[in-house]
């Protein structure tokens, strides 16, 4: 029986406009308030990942920044499993940003700052109160989970000074329309990892979590759950490792999942 369920956002959960899917939004609730653990499991930052587990009405454990951040909001030590980048090589990384003039930001986690060397042109629209810049002499006490960069020339020399990755840290490269976007986590940090260490602190075994993805950076946790569910628009490296497929075309693959795992007799409420 299935006790917790893992949810990508991007493709999965949230739509083109990066809304969440009413009906899975609506299905997920009702499987909450039943008794089953929803836990939104993103490579997007925890403040992304917040605002998702509000628009569900839902609360509980968030696995974010990739599997690098497990973190209840709900309790007044969030912070479950972290999985940071050195604060040296964070400090050697910002002091190359301040030289640089270039755009990097720092995510410590929730209720914490997100730190930045500079606000990009027009930042006043998306800006948070805990967004904070900061100085090249300003000490950052707490490991970062990503740290983020955006920019086109800038971002090639940065890859060329630090490399795809190092012995704490890798990069991962996004092209967007005009500039391209770098995260910056420790090493071979996964969904699956940061879900390990919340089944293990919830006494939940691999076969009592079904996992919902589409992308690359959810492979793991496909493989890792008991029963994993891929969406059918999604990567064939997925598709591989999935105990269902969703269908093609589908508008709300997370709806489809789960009806499918009713169908199988993997979802029933928990006794209370």
């Amino acid at each position: 029986m299935i006790r917790m369920i893992a949810c990508d956002l991007d493709g999965t959960l949230l739509d083109e406009a990066a809304h969440v899917r009413p009906q899975a939004a609506h299905e997920l609730h009702q499987l909450w308030l039943q008794g089953l653990h929803v836990v939104v499991a993103t490579g997007r930052s925890w403040r992304t990942a917040v605002r998702v587990q509000r628009e569900l009405g839902i609360s509980g454990p968030i696995v974010a920044h990739n599997g690098a951040y497990v973190f209840n909001p709900a309790l007044p030590q969030p912070d479950l499993y972290r999985h940071g980048v050195p604060i040296t090589r964070t400090q050697e990384m910002m002091r190359w940003g301040f030289r640089h003039h270039a755009h990097l930001r720092c995510y410590l986690g929730y209720a914490n700052p997100v730190l930045f060397t500079q606000f990009p042109p027009d930042y006043d629209v998306w800006q948070k109160p805990e967004d904070q810049v900061i100085t090249e002499d300003t000490a950052i006490e707490t490991e970062p989970l990503e740290i983020l960069m955006l920019g086109n020339r800038k971002v090639t020399q940065f890859i060329d000074d630090f490399g795809y990755q190092g012995p704490d840290y890798e990069l991962t490269v996004f092209s967007h329309i005009g500039y391209q976007e770098v995260n910056i986590c420790a090493p071979r940090v996964t969904k699956a990892e940061g879900l390990q260490h919340l089944a293990h602190l919830y006494h939940i075994k691999p076969h009592e979590v079904l996992a919902i993805g589409d992308g690359m950076n959810d492979l793991p946790m496909l493989q890792w759950a008991g029963v994993s569910v891929a969406v059918g628009e999604g990567l064939e490296a997925c598709h591989q490792v999935a105990d269902y497929i969703t269908p093609v075309p589908c508008s709300d693959p997370v709806s489809a999942a789960l009806s499918w795992a009713w169908r199988k007799d993997l979802l029933r409420p928990l006794p209370t």
